[in-house]
């Protein structure tokens, strides 16, 4: 959290304010006296059913942008940068900042009409009717209203399929059920371009190589009088030139193809035309589908290879003996990509004239190849960053290096050292109010394509993309009154279900934790009597397991609503509790059983982190989301270790606060001499933010958020902390606000300002902030990345 004058950021925000209106006046001055600058195009529809958002790309002249919905800045920045002189700034000003005004083209307007009647006929709205009119305001400004009287829909009353060729319509037949063309549908040409992609798409994975959507017809039969129509989908044989007649052509029926032989080129130059000869290496793997033959794959190299043949082959989903399949080759290509060592990666299918395997014989065969080029395996990397944590900002650097096939078997080896530094508030007893936070940091990782367990590679589905990571980690930080050293070691594997759900199981994850305190910090500990504050500076160790649930249906293709969720389920000390309870050892000086001579936490934490995005269109969307966690100490724990707690408050949770200041409860600190942070055991937490454009890459959101976090048991020092119900709902925080929100694709930089709403921590009477507010109460919040 950035420690901001508030009557100085307010002045730079009035300024910026009256800047914008100065610049956004008068934009038609430098108009000629028969030009009109377009400021909206209406659509008004008939039909409730046709949506304007689709018939707007139609539009063939768009109005300048407004600046945070409000001023036209562009355009007075592009006549600034158009007067006078040509310089690289007015250059700069005129194309970047910048737009051209939107004069109105009355030609471009029939060319609009014509575009959306297509549109509306293409959608089954035949003979539609639309109209224009233009209305003039202040002379020199336009508007474009569109009049659309849609007609009756056509509807769909009757599918039929003309398929030539059995073999394909074998395959169409038990299909149909899946069919997007639905009877006593809208006619609609687009969902018929859908269906002709899904029809190829299958026809292509059940194994006709050569088949395209060219050879699917439809014939379209109206009734006008009830409009209704039947469709006819057509499939058409391949037409060739006639052996026995080259000025003829003859139909053929598409031909099915297996897969004969699978070639890979692991050396392959695709600069360099090769003309010798190659030296080749067959390596053979047990196939992961039950009862198939093993596969045999044919490596082909000069002098050698880097990377070895098994991750090559559990890349490839291509399988000799088995049928052409589009899907296998896609996924080919993406599990190659993933080992990040291949620039270049291009599978190829060849015919056979003929085949020695007799389960071929028959049939028609193709030989595939696999073309990879190795990328260079060694890399360095420096960078720099501005840092968010939970609202306090700082700066951070990194050196970094990778190595992405250490072992030859495309294993990921990192190295980095990274320090940073952070604003984190001053309590005023620390000399240091700028940078008072310290951080510097080493870790080392390995990733390794595969599961790291007894069993072999080829016996477990290709699609799992299993990998298996081993990180190390030393961590120091400095905090204002306290120093913390941290060391751990993690050890787990993870794993797709499909493509939308990935599982992560960490069994080994220990963490061992030392601190150092100042003087100050030790008198304060000294006076205080809740334990709970005590807990969380002293040394400790976390040895325990962490499983992670990710489910996305997100199609990053395709502008759709769709839901994110992310269950973390955490135990730690149970094992060696179990083996201290067995072998009966001592406790050692704090009243619990030790492990290397730091007491170990023992408890079990479960949380659940899900959204919603509502896509709206035109780069709106309305995000919901949902966080709720508990954490339970128990055996050789009486509280929950410090960063193991749940906190609220800060840039990416309930943005009225600062970080650690809201909670636990209707705990109030205004009569706490102490500054530490404000941690829980249950956290529950809402959000809902609506985002939109302003302007070219600025956009904005306006946001409402909701939550608190609890005490499982009650604390002397922490009065009204703990978690009753339902007392909980007349606890729960709200804050609202809006944010700016600069978006350059590569990085985002937040500003959030947040106010209170409703203070748990006020007397139940008083809570409601409405008739309190100030200024010099906003949170200016600023981060990088979205919240959520």
């Amino acid at each position: 959290m950035c420690d901001l004058n508030n009557k100085a950021l307010t002045g730079i925000c009035f300024f910026i304010f009256t800047l914008l209106i100065l610049t956004g006046c008068n934009v038609t001055k430098n108009l000629e006296s028969n030009e009109h600058l377009l400021i909206e195009n209406k659509i008004k529809v008939s039909d409730r059913k046709i949506l304007i958002e689709e018939l707007e790309p139609y539009l063939q002249q768009h109005p300048n942008t407004k600046l945070f919905g409000l001023f036209r800045s562009n355009i007075a920045f592009y006549n600034i940068g158009s007067k006078g002189k040509e310089t690289k700034f007015k250059k700069w000003l005129r194309t970047k900042v910048g737009s051209e005004p939107v004069i109105l083209d009355s030609s471009l307007i029939t060319v609009s009409i014509k575009q959306m009647g297509m549109y509306l006929g293409n959608k089954g709205y035949f003979k539609s009717r639309i109209s224009d009119t233009i209305l003039y305001k202040n002379r020199k400004k336009a508007v474009v209203l569109y009049r659309i009287e849609a007609s009756q829909p056509y509807l769909v009353r009757n599918l039929f399929y003309a398929i030539s060729d059995p073999q394909v319509s074998v395959f169409v037949y038990q299909d149909t059920s899946k069919s997007l063309i639905k009877k006593g549908a809208n006619f609609d040409s687009y969902i018929l371009d859908d269906e002709r992609t899904r029809i190829t798409n299958n026809l292509l994975n059940v194994g006709f190589f050569r088949f395209s959507n060219i050879f699917i017809k439809y014939r379209i039969d109206t009734n006008f009088r009830q409009h209704q129509c039947d469709i006819t989908l057509e499939i058409i044989n391949n037409v060739v030139p006639s052996f026995d007649n080259f000025a003829a052509v003859q139909q053929v029926p598409h031909k099915r193809y297996y897969i004969n032989k699978v070639y890979v080129y692991p050396e392959f130059d695709h600069l360099v035309t090769f003309t010798g000869t190659y030296d080749t290496l067959v390596k053979t793997y047990q196939s992961p589908v039950k009862g198939q033959p093993p596969n045999t794959y044919y490596f082909l190299y000069q002098d050698h290879f880097n990377v070895k043949p098994r991750t090559i082959a559990q890349s490839i989903f291509i399988a000799p003996g088995s049928n052409y399949n589009l899907l296998d080759v896609n996924q080919s290509y993406a599990q190659l990509s993933g080992l990040q060592v291949f620039k270049y990666i291009n599978i190829q299918f060849k015919d056979v004239g003929d085949t020695r395997n007799l389960f071929l014989r028959q049939k028609d065969v193709i030989d595939c190849h696999v073309e990879l080029s190795r990328a260079p395996a060694q890399s360095f990397s420096v960078t720099t960053d501005g840092t968010n944590s939970g609202g306090a900002f700082g700066v951070q650097a990194n050196v970094g290096y990778q190595n992405r096939n250490i072992f030859n078997g495309a294993q990921l080896f990192r190295f980095n050292v990274n320090g940073s530094l952070q604003m984190q508030a001053s309590d005023g007893a620390s000399g240091n109010k700028f940078f008072n936070t310290i951080e510097l940091g080493v870790n080392a990782g390995i990733t390794f394509p595969q599961f790291l367990i007894p069993i072999r590679p080829e016996t477990l589905p290709k699609n799992f993309k299993p990998k298996t990571t081993i990180n190390i980690g030393y961590n120091f930080q400095h905090q204002q009154h306290y120093d913390r050293h941290i060391s751990n070691i993690n050890f787990g594997y993870s794993w797709l279900q499909n493509d939308k759900i990935k599982h992560v199981l960490n069994p080994i994850e220990i963490s061992l934790v030392k601190v150092y305190t100042d003087a100050y910090f030790d008198s304060v500990m000294e006076t205080e009597q809740d334990n709970r504050l005590k807990n969380q500076y002293t040394d400790h160790m976390i040895a325990g397991l962490k499983y992670t649930f990710t489910f996305s249906n997100q199609q990053i293709s395709k502008i759709k609503n769709f839901i994110y969720i992310r269950a973390n389920f955490k135990t730690s000390g149970n094992l060696v509790y179990a083996c201290n309870k067995l072998l009966n050892t001592p406790k050692g000086d704090s009243s619990a059983y030790q492990l290397f001579g730091l007491p170990y936490a023992q408890f079990v934490r479960p949380d659940v982190d899900f959204r919603l995005y509502n896509i709206l269109g035109n780069k709106h969307s309305l995000v919901y989301r949902f966080y709720g966690g508990i954490g339970i100490p128990y055996g050789n724990s009486v509280l929950l270790p410090f960063e193991e707690s749940f906190f609220s408050g800060g840039a990416n949770g309930m943005r009225g606060w600062e970080m650690y200041t809201l909670g636990p409860g209707k705990y109030n600190n205004a009569n706490s001499s102490g500054t530490f942070n404000q941690i829980g055991d249950i956290q529950l937490e809402a959000n809902v933010e609506y985002r939109f454009p302003l302007y070219q890459w600025i956009r904005g959101a306006i946001f409402l958020d909701a939550g608190n976090i609890w005490l499982l048991k009650p604390s002397r020092d922490l009065p009204g902390g703990e978690f009753t119900f339902p007392g909980f709902l007349n606890q729960i925080a709200l804050d609202a606000g809006v944010g700016i929100r600069l978006d350059f694709d590569f990085f985002i930089f937040r500003f959030d300002p947040a106010i209170r709403l409703y203070v748990p921590s006020y007397p139940q009477s008083d809570r409601w902030y409405f008739d309190k507010m100030q200024i010099s109460d906003v949170i200016w919040n600023f981060g990088i990345g979205y919240p959520f």
